[in-house]
């Protein structure tokens, strides 16, 4: 027999004389033990109501202390946040030294009034663009504290710091400089003795430079939205442009104000960055100045009422202005000819189709800026436009390509502004006229741009262009 089968016997014994003892139990038999009391509420207990009060006290000592002083995100534990998991840095780098052109970063990183002086080590690399090291001594409590990060280079100077959580205590600005497409900032905020980079929510609203609006490419130009950053009073900023522009090689078509959608950027306690919507902004290139903006505020109109009204005809003789100064002349054997004189009384000369041309005394820098280059039309012929540019020892003229035909009729107008932009108005739907704007796209080729839409009082007289 094994342990198992014993249990179950031995079960069954006890079972039959727990049955034969309960069998001589009677009524009587079952009197109560002791008096019956009635029972005292359990908050009625003196022992209950010292602890509750010690618990009250307790809780209001938690709630004084919090009184006390703002928390502060290195104090707090944070919420749980699913969008957010925050990369604590390794402790690497300590042998690691500074840039000699990096700046040290100065902030108030532990909220004491002191501002800490955080210095930034790179890691060895022949392209300098090796990882950085954060380190810094804190000023309350005399710890070091450190973070680790990768901003594409190891000369770091940082941007003004933030209270992006408003809790008294600041937060270290850097930011990732990418050329191509602009850059983004990096916020660090001390937890526990560590420099931890926020998680950036909506990070497509965080970044600097021209971004592509999707299926606008062409082959002369692309829609783009421009986005910007920047710190202002403690607070990070960004902004997108409400319209897109066109941009092509070095050339963005867009006026000297425009409007923007803005964004002040939150630090929450789990660690997210988030943006808070600002509303609108009108930007000012000339002075960088940004102001809320008015009900209804639009983009400014470009600069083209003013229209460049100088020329010569044959037998003239003038100096074009704008960009590189040179002297054109036009003159008529047999057939009329276009004369440019070079630096050093060199000339050279284009032959004329037209009987009756005029020269332009202004220059279309926005077509041609690196070297002579002149507008040529006809006193007879509206419709004869011509851009003649100095290509080494000869004159060429540009062809016009693109979507855009360079005329002067009643479904387009074309003329140059006095300060040498190349402008073709299209007819559009109703009163509308889309401004286009030229530019060179080859040694051979001219291209216009989209501009903005525009109404005319008189279509014959840019001067009187408004919104439509």
């Amino acid at each position: 027999m094994s342990a198992h089968d014993t249990i179950p016997d031995m079960e069954q014994r006890l079972r039959a004389a727990l049955t034969a003892r309960a069998d001589l139990v009677q009524p009587e038999d079952l009197a109560p033990l002791t008096p019956v009391a009635a029972l005292r509420p359990r908050w009625q207990s003196p022992w209950v109501l010292l602890a509750t009060a010690a618990v009250v006290l307790l809780v209001l000592g938690v709630v004084v202390q919090g009184l006390g002083r703002d928390q502060r995100s290195d104090d707090v534990a944070p919420k749980p946040d699913e969008r957010v998991e925050l990369q604590l840095p390794a402790d690497v780098g300590r042998d690691w030294e500074a840039h000699e052109y990096s700046t040290p970063a100065r902030l108030d990183l532990d909220g004491d009034g002191t501002k800490e002086k955080v210095d930034f080590l790179g890691e060895p690399s022949k392209r300098l663009d090796g990882r950085v090291r954060m380190q810094t001594t804190l000023s309350a409590s005399g710890e070091d504290a450190y973070g680790v990060t990768d901003v594409g280079t190891t000369i770091v100077s940082a941007l003004e710091p933030v209270d992006a959580d408003s809790d008294g205590d600041q937060e270290l600005v850097l930011y990732y400089d990418d050329y191509a497409n602009g850059g983004y900032p990096l916020v660090f905020d001390l937890r526990d003795g560590l420099l931890v980079q926020a998680v950036v929510d909506e990070p497509e609203l965080l970044v600097r430079g021209d971004v592509p609006e999707p299926g606008t490419d062409s082959p002369y130009y692309e829609m783009v939205r421009q986005h910007e950053y920047w710190v202002e009073d403690g607070t990070l900023w960004s902004s997108r442009s409400v319209n897109a522009y066109a941009t092509g090689g070095m050339t963005i078509v867009k006026p000297l104000v425009t409007v923007l959608d803005a964004w002040r950027w939150r630090l929450t306690e789990a660690g997210l960055l988030e943006p808070v919507d600002a509303g609108c902004l009108r930007h000012d290139v000339v002075d960088d100045s940004r102001r809320p903006c008015e009900e209804g505020a639009t983009d400014d109109l470009p600069p083209v009422a003013a229209v460049a009204a100088e020329s010569i005809g044959v037998g003239d003789r003038a100096t074009v202005d704008g960009g590189l100064p040179f002297t054109v002349r036009l003159q008529a054997f047999a057939d009329p000819s276009l004369v440019v004189e070079l630096v050093g009384r060199r000339t050279v000369e284009l032959g004329l189709e037209v009987a009756d041309p005029r020269v332009l005394t202004t220059q279309p820098v926005s077509v041609f800026n690196d070297g002579p280059a002149v507008v040529v039309t006809s006193a007879s012929d509206p419709d004869y436009l011509r851009v003649v540019h100095a290509a080494g020892e000869q004159l060429r003229v540009l062809a016009p390509v693109g979507e855009v035909a360079l005329r002067d009729d009643a479904a387009h107008r074309t003329w140059l502004t006095d300060d040498g932009t190349l402008v073709t108005a299209v007819a559009g739907e109703g009163d509308g006229w889309r401004l286009w704007f030229w530019r060179m796209v080859s040694r051979s080729e001219m291209a216009a741009l989209p501009g903005a839409v525009v109404c005319f009082d008189d279509v014959d007289d840019p001067a009187t262009v408004r919104s439509c």
